[in-house]
């Protein structure tokens, strides 16, 4: 039987070293799309902060080419001027300048502009915050999930583990059992029924291992891990997590509420004086004739304040507090929520740990009562189907065990995320 085990084994399985709890936190950090992405973003804010001092602060150099033509008829043999005779037919010259013929570089840049510069360095900062925040809770999120499913592939583990231990049993029992038949000492009938018991066990083992199996593929999915192979992965006790874990939920809230007034700040900033120094320099003309004569260059200052916009401040200003009053609601609700999860969960903890002292004190009976029932088995004191029977019933009670052990450790799982 044991050489049917091994062969078991070897085809449903190609078995290599153990894997962790860590090793697949550690993968499951490294391939995942979603912390990518926000590293990502950090990046590309970096970015955006150069190129919003780009946009606003540096010095703007550009070229600029224009040309209009405005033709005059009936003006003494001149189609373009920019003094045409009075009978002339064509655009009035005030509005032409009798023409355009431009080609100039240009230097631009804005000057007492901190109030915007300083609020969109506030924008990437608090976006910056933000992003961090979103990393350390989507590591939180896979740490809790993928655990779950780890402990899920370990139960499964500890059950195959169980079933191959119950087999040996069952087979060094057969072979006792075996040797009585031949000597008269046992019924035929009781080695039949061990035999079926056996076989049993075979199909439970298979689909124990079929299920470890599964479970395995699906941790190595959320942890995008593309191997195949089978491992038997190690031990693991999930612990209460220590105050250096503790992590901030309401941190969103309060990001979202600064994310919220540094919007309306950036709008209010158009309210500010816009000043704004330029120069430039080339070819610029409204009379072809002497043209070559008309290069030269200008600089000056641009002013802008806005007087009045039909009270967008004051709207927008509402906005923001109706928005504000929102995050507050949703950080409330979630307070709750929060303290309302770690309440039930620390409840179910210790329901399933008294369960489990319980459980070991029948176990510890049950095992008592497997010995004597083995011996009284060799005696004939006991019917190979009352036999049966209690090693059904203590197998039954091992695996509730095993699965409120994988319960506990769940649960104290969930607590850590929801710790703060």
């Amino acid at each position: 039987m044991l050489v049917a085990l091994a062969l078991i084994l070897i085809g449903r399985a190609n078995i290599i070293a153990q894997s962790n709890l860590e090793y697949y936190l550690n993968k499951a950090y490294e391939n995942s799309p979603i912390l990518k992405e926000l590293n990502n973003l950090q990046f590309i804010n970096k970015l955006q902060s150069e190129l919003n001092y780009a946009q606003n602060s540096a010095i703007q150099t550009y070229l600029s080419a224009d040309y209009l033509f405005a033709p005059y008829f009936n003006n003494n043999g001149k189609i373009v001027s920019s003094n045409p005779d009075s009978k002339a037919i064509g655009y009035d010259a005030g509005i032409t300048n009798g023409g355009l013929y431009s080609a100039l570089i240009n230097v631009e840049k804005n000057i007492f502009n901190d109030g915007l510069t300083s609020s969109l360095k506030r924008q990437i900062d608090i976006q910056q915050k933000q992003n961090k925040f979103n990393y350390q809770l989507e590591q939180r999120s896979l740490k809790r999930t993928i655990t779950e499913q780890y402990l899920n592939a370990y139960q499964s583990l500890m059950n195959f583990n169980l079933t191959k231990e119950v087999l040996k049993n069952i087979e060094a029992q057969l072979k006792l059992t075996g040797e009585l038949v031949e000597k008269g000492y046992a019924k035929s009938q009781n080695y039949l029924l061990l035999k079926i018991e056996l076989q049993a066990q075979q199909i439970s083992l298979n689909e124990n291992l079929q299920q470890y199996e599964n479970d395995l593929l699906q941790l190595n999915s959320l942890c995008g891990i593309k191997d195949t192979q089978t491992v038997f992965i190690d031990s693991v006790q999930i612990q209460m997590d220590d105050v250096t874990n503790k992590f901030n939920f309401l941190e969103k809230y309060k990001l979202d509420s600064l994310a919220a007034a540094n919007q309306q700040e950036l709008f209010e900033t158009k309210y500010q004086p816009q000043v704004k120094l330029f120069f430039n320099t080339g070819l610029n003309a409204v009379d072809i004739e002497g043209i070559q004569r008309k290069f030269g260059l200008s600089a000056g200052i641009n002013f802008q304040l806005p007087v009045f916009d039909g009270g967008q401040k004051s709207i927008t200003r509402q906005q923001n507090e109706i928005a504000m009053n929102t995050i507050n609601n949703y950080k409330h609700f979630a307070a709750i929520n929060i303290q309302n999860q770690k309440q039930s969960l620390l409840s179910n903890i210790k329901v399933i740990e008294d369960n489990l002292k319980n459980l070991s004190d029948q176990l510890k009976d049950y095992n008592d009562l497997i010995v004597l029932s083995n011996k009284q088995l060799r005696t004939g004191d006991i019917s190979m189907i009352d036999y049966l029977t209690t090693l059904r019933n203590f197998i039954e009670l091992r695996k509730a065990k095993i699965g409120k052990e994988i319960s506990l450790q769940k649960e104290i799982n969930s607590y850590n995320y929801w710790d703060e």
